[in-house]
């Protein structure tokens, strides 16, 4: 993939050159795909002022080649499945600038833009947007997406799937377990409110000091309590994760 530049930013070991500027004085912008992150990063544009046009599945095939003929920037908020295909079909070789959101994947003639962020059904305010981590590679934020005053950082390509690992830990996985807390909570009439400033607390002191931040039985080694959690969750598919943070923590915990 060819892009206009005056700079080079040149990808980690195995993987394509790609150049980008960030002396662009006039860009436009594509946004491919219909999800929560095309909504939102959309909705961040509209408020940015930020010229972008849309395309995605439900619009005609027709009108995809003149909206990228008219771009210089083709923005993939796709499926990581889908990136490699869409781009080879319909990118490969146009001199426009490729930028993907993927966090766990590298693909050589596209630059790779993670959003460190959760972006759920409502839309957002425009100081919030503002502070959204962007992690890139391939190329630095203003030269990938100029326009947008974000803060960001450089991650090496051999290191965005173990970075991902680490989005999926502590916010995926932490959503499936307040989840569980709240529907567990709500079977005995215990409000969700209670939970909310429980919860706000436990991540504020993790924010504050991470190595003194864990309470509970684990901490304390206390054997009977834990011994007490496993039975009453025995019949709970959730008992393995218990068992997993347990092992993780504790592992001289005696078991029998």
């Amino acid at each position: 993939m060819r892009i206009i530049t005056e700079d080079l930013i040149t990808k980690p070991t195995g993987t394509a050159k790609i150049m980008a500027t960030n002396t662009l004085s006039s860009y436009s912008y594509l946004l491919i795909g219909s999800g929560r992150v095309a909504r939102h990063l959309a909705h961040y544009f509209h408020l940015l002022n930020i010229r972008h046009q849309s395309w995605d599945r439900s619009q005609d095939p027709h009108l995809l080649k003149p909206k990228v003929l008219a771009s210089s920037h083709v923005l993939l908020a796709i499926s990581d499945s889908a990136l490699q295909g869409f781009y080879r079909q319909h990118l490969a070789g146009l001199e426009k600038t490729v930028i993907h959101f993927s966090g766990a994947h590298n693909f050589e003639d596209m630059i790779a833009a993670h959003p460190l962020m959760t972006f759920g059904p409502e839309l957002y305010d425009l100081e919030f947007y503002q502070k959204i981590h962007f992690t890139m590679t391939g190329a630095s934020l203003s030269e990938a997406l100029p326009g947008l005053p974000n803060p960001s950082s450089i991650l090496p390509a051999e290191l965005k799937a173990l970075y991902h690992a680490h989005c999926v830990l502590g916010g995926n996985f932490t959503t499936l377990l307040v989840g569980k807390m709240l529907s567990g909570f709500a079977e005995m009439n215990i409000p969700a409110e209670a939970a909310r400033i429980y919860i706000e607390k436990v991540i504020g002191n993790v924010f504050a000091d991470p190595s003194k931040a864990l309470t509970g039985p684990l901490v304390r080694k206390d054997v009977e309590t834990v011994k007490a959690n496993l039975q009453s969750l025995k019949n709970d598919p959730y008992t393995e994760i218990y068992q997993a943070f347990l092992k993780t923590y504790w592992p001289e915990y005696p078991r029998k």
